[in-house]
C-alpha cells in the first residue's frame, strides 16, 4: 500500500521527521501536503512533520527532534523529579541565549523557553527516561539552583514544596548544589535558604 511506504519513513524516525528526511527518500514535498490533507500527517512547524498514529507521538520525542539543544528545566524538571504536585501545563525548556529566538516559535505544544548564558547550559545537564524516551534535563541540584534564581517569579507554594522535597530526597547531593551555586553566582542565597530548611 502506498501510504505504508510513507509511514515507514516516519517509523524510522520515531514518528517525527524533517522535510529533508522525506525528500532524501526521493519524494517531493507536495506528497507531504497530500498526506496532511488526507489526515495522515501533521505539520509541527516549518520543516517538521509528525505521523498521526492511533497512539500520539511522545511529547519527549517531539521536543528532542525540534529542539535537540534544549534542556528541560524549572517547573517541568520539578515535575520529573516529583518535587511538585502540579502538572505543568507548559514545557519549560532552557536554550542558549546565543540562538535566534524566532527558531523557538511553535504553536503545537505549549512551551516556555528560557534563554540563558551559554556557559550555564552545561551545568548539571543530565538525562532521564520520559515515556520511554531519553530526554535532556537539568539534574536535581541545577533545578534547585534555577528555582532559587527565579524565586520571585515562582508560585510560593510550588517553590516551598520543591525545596522541601529536595531536602527530603535521598538522592540529593549538597556538594554539587553548592558547586553549581558558586558557578552561577548565587552561593550566598542558596546557603541561606538551605540553612533555613535543613
Amino acid at each position: 500500500m502506498e501510504i505504508e511506504k510513507y509511514k515507514r519513513i516516519f517509523d524510522a524516525q520515531q514518528g517525527v521527521i524533517k522535510l529533508a528526511d522525506f525528500t532524501a527518500e526521493g519524494y517531493h514535498n507536495t506528497v507531504l501536503d497530500r498526506l496532511i490533507n488526507d489526515g495522515y500527517v501533521n505539520k509541527l512547524k516549518t520543516g517538521y512533520y509528525e505521523w498521526l498514529y492511533e497512539e500520539p507521538v511522545s511529547e519527549g520525542v517531539i521536543i528532542k527532534k525540534l529542539f535537540p539543544e534544549g534542556i528541560v528545566c524549572m517547573d517541568s524538571a520539578l515535575f520529573i523529579y516529583d518535587y511538585t504536585d502540579k502538572t505543568p501545563l507548559t514545557w519549560h525548556i532552557a536554550v542558549s541565549r546565543n540562538k535566534s529566538k524566532s527558531k523557538y516559535k511553535i504553536d503545537y505544544l505549549p512551551m516556555k523557553f528560557y534563554f540563558i548564558k551559554e556557559e550555564f547550559m552545561k551545568i548539571g545537564k543530565s538525562e532521564v527516561l520520559f515515556e520511554n524516551q531519553p530526554l535532556p534535563v537539568f539534574d536535581r541540584e541545577r533545578t534547585i539552583c534555577d528555582i532559587m534564581r527565579f524565586e520571585r517569579k515562582m508560585d510560593k507554594e510550588v517553590f516551598n514544596k520543591a525545596i522541601k522535597s529536595y531536602v527530603n530526597d535521598s538522592k540529593r547531593n549538597i556538594t554539587n548544589l553548592m558547586d553549581y551555586a558558586e558557578l552561577m553566582n548565587i552561593k550566598k542565597k542558596v546557603s541561606s535558604i538551605m540553612g533555613m530548611w535543613m
